[in-house]
């Protein structure tokens, strides 16, 4: 893949998000229980899942090679689901997503700049950091208006 289909790719993922946050709310809205609501998104995900693995056939022993940190990346997305449900109701999308975005961000940086987890260096210089400030002061001003 060329690096602008990857974007596109990229950018095209992103915005399926906020209806993501929409409709795992209103299932939160109608199961009136985030658990609920979190387990049918997963349930779904897995059924999904399951089709697709049965036709690709992975190698269950290079699954099963992973380093174990790496399984936590299900425990974050439990975590994930189970707070947009409760949150995106309280907040709404715009904030919501704004939130998610900052926090993405300034964690992403981070990871980036100290190499972690084996990331390549991206180093966390004064354009970075401004960059992060304005999204900051955009998500203030999300809320504030």
């Amino acid at each position: 893949m060329t690096q602008w289909s990857l974007i596109l790719a990229a950018f095209i993922t992103g915005a399926f998000v906020p209806l993501r946050l929409v409709f795992n709310g209103q299932l939160g809205g109608v199961t009136r229980n985030a658990f609920t609501a979190s387990f049918i998104v997963f349930l779904t995900g897995t059924v999904v899942l399951a089709m697709i693995v049965a036709v690709t056939k992975p190698s269950l022993s290079e699954m099963l090679s992973a380093p174990r940190m790496v399984w936590l990346g299900g425990l974050i997305a439990t975590g994930y689901i189970v707070a947009i449900v409760i949150i995106t109701p309280k907040l709404g999308v715009g904030l919501t997503i704004g939130l998610i975005l900052i926090g993405q961000l300034c964690v992403a940086s981070a990871l980036d700049h100290f190499c972690a987890f084996g990331n390549p260096q991206h180093t966390l210089g004064a354009g970075r950091a401004v960059g992060l400030a304005m999204m900051v002061a955009g998500i203030v001003a999300i809320k504030t208006y």
